[in-house]
């Protein structure tokens, strides 16, 4: 696992009430505030809604990079040319990186027959293992692997995950840091695909 990193809070684990019970009765109500509150700052931090699409209006050309996947075959942004790409940073060892992974793997079937890919970047793990992984949880999207010094000086990764938007012509068009969920995925990749379409 890399250091310096930060992941997003899991979104839809809510602490159950009960944890709260057996305090005294003259704090019930101090404990309920703050509760309130931590609970409002977690949904906040997880509001990843339709509604809140990131800002499409980069101009500046993707940095391209050779990796080898899993199996140790080279693969490059390059080769998605003239497609759509989402280029997602995650790890096994990520929480919320995991959770994200069925809404990538149902755009990535939903949107198989359209010039789009997702192209998993995996950070800093052994390549059986991710081989391994994937296939465990039915993940099909081309994915590559790195270590953080190669990859952060081209991305500026702060934070897991965090997917970059690339339009058909390389260009870096936005980005999200945190889980997408998959109709804000899918809403993205038509825009960027629609635009594509009418060049």
């Amino acid at each position: 696992m890399p250091s310096g990193y930060r992941f997003w809070p899991v979104c839809g684990r809510i602490p159950h009430a009960g944890v709260f019970t057996n305090l005294k009765r003259h704090r019930h109500l101090m404990i309920s505030r703050i509760a309130a509150l931590l609970l409002a700052i977690f949904l906040v931090s997880c509001s990843f809604t339709v509604s809140s699409l990131p800002a499409l209006d980069g101009r500046e050309p993707a940095p391209d990079f050779r990796l080898p996947t899993p199996d140790g075959l080279p693969l490059a942004l390059h080769d998605f040319r003239g497609k759509v790409v989402f280029v997602n940073f995650w790890g096994t060892y990520c929480p919320p990186c995991v959770e994200e992974m069925p809404a990538l793997q149902t755009t990535y079937e939903a949107l198989a027959a359209e010039d789009f890919v997702i192209l998993g970047v995996n950070v800093e793990e052994k390549p059986e293992a991710v081989k391994a992984w994937m296939q465990e949880h039915g993940l099909t999207f081309p994915t590559v692997i790195s270590d953080d010094a190669t990859i952060n000086p081209l991305f500026a990764l702060h934070r897991m995950p965090t997917t970059w938007f690339v339009d058909a012509n390389g260009i870096l068009r936005g980005r999200m840091e945190g889980p997408l969920k998959a109709d804000v995925a899918l809403r993205i990749a038509r825009l960027l695909l629609d635009e594509r379409n009418s060049d």
